[in-house]
């Protein structure tokens, strides 16, 4: 699934680096500007430290994450 797989992206990595989400969300069929837009909505939505620390996302961060997606033009399942 789409949205966790960004949750995690900006969860899992030692520090948030945008550039880096940017280019998995456009490998998982995001354009360029629909992930920048998501990355740009996410540090406006999440505290940076919690966009790099290692915890799992709460199901209300995935909530989030979804709306933030589909906002930016990706149509989910």
């Amino acid at each position: 699934m789409l949205v966790v797989a960004v949750a995690a992206a900006g969860c899992a990595q030692s520090g948030y680096d945008p550039n880096k989400l940017q280019r998995e969300l456009v490998r998982a069929g995001l354009t360029q500007q629909q992930a920048e837009c998501v990355t740009d909505r996410m540090q406006g939505t999440f505290d940076i430290d919690q966009l790099g620390s290692h915890s799992e996302p709460t199901q209300g961060q995935l909530d989030t994450t979804r709306e933030i997606v589909e906002g930016c033009g990706f149509k989910l399942r």
